[in-house]
């Protein structure tokens, strides 16, 4: 199979990798579920012990919580550009997201009684519905739906610089600035769920070209960056709806 561009850190090869050492789906969505699980357990302990930490150490857990955003990019770049670390990396990287998922988890459900449940529920409606229409065919990964990715990309890349400045200059009042945010987070997060069909195209990729068992920890880690991502934006639509709300 004639690899793609898209997919070009992958080491392939039928004739390399036997049937026990070859990617399966199976092996990633193992991977992926283990993962997840781990996120979520860190994610929890953590919001279980926030008032605590708080209280007692603000400003260690604030440093803790910076250096564990920087590793957990550094993890996703590592994780995502070597096979051969892929496995630490996503440990680390699902180690780092839970410490943060599970801070800004804890706040949110301070704030709206009951946003994070939704946000994780609709992000697992979301999952479960991206995957039956790749599944079914219905969405293809062609060249021009990646070309559509990279130019849904940009568009998402100049909204939020966009946003970033009217906020600076205050150019819109209250009411108006959450009804246009609602807006950019629901962009936000289309382009979010459009990022899954490039990682169900991955795992696809990886295994029907006989990819090392190794790639299935990348593949894993690609669908965990965007179940994440899709999950805060869930979450920050959630909190700008209250907000709405409340305010009228």
């Amino acid at each position: 199979m004639k690899q793609s561009p898209l997919f070009s850190n992958i080491q392939t090869g039928e004739a390399v990798y036997d049937d026990v050492n070859r990617a399966t789906y199976k092996g990633v969505t193992l991977k992926t579920v283990f993962l997840l699980i781990f996120t979520i357990a860190v994610s929890a302990v953590v919001a279980f012990a926030l008032p605590t930490i708080v209280t007692n150490n603000l400003t260690t857990f604030t440093v803790l919580l910076v250096v564990s955003s920087i590793v957990g990019f550094i993890s996703v770049m590592v994780g995502r550009l070597s096979e051969r670390y892929a496995k630490y990396a996503s440990v680390i990287y699902a180690a780092c997201e839970g410490l943060f998922l599970g801070s800004i988890s804890a706040l949110a459900d301070a704030a709206v009684p009951g946003v994070v449940s939704t946000a994780l529920f609709s992000t697992l409606i979301i999952f479960a519905v991206m995957l039956v229409l790749f599944a079914t065919g219905i969405i293809r990964v062609g060249n021009r739906f990646r070309t559509f990715c990279w130019a849904f990309s940009l568009g998402a890349l100049g909204i939020i610089l966009l946003m970033g400045l009217f906020s600076l200059f205050q150019v819109f009042n209250y009411d108006a600035y959450l009804n246009i945010m609602i807006g950019v987070e629901a962009f936000l997060l289309i382009y979010g769920v459009v990022t899954l069909s490039l990682n169900f195209a991955e795992a696809n990729y990886v295994v029907q070209s006989g990819a090392s068992k190794n790639a299935e920890w990348s593949v894993a880690l690609g669908l965990m960056v965007s179940l994440i991502y899709i999950y805060i934006e869930f979450l920050r639509l959630f909190l700008l709806i209250a907000a709405r709300s409340q305010d009228n």
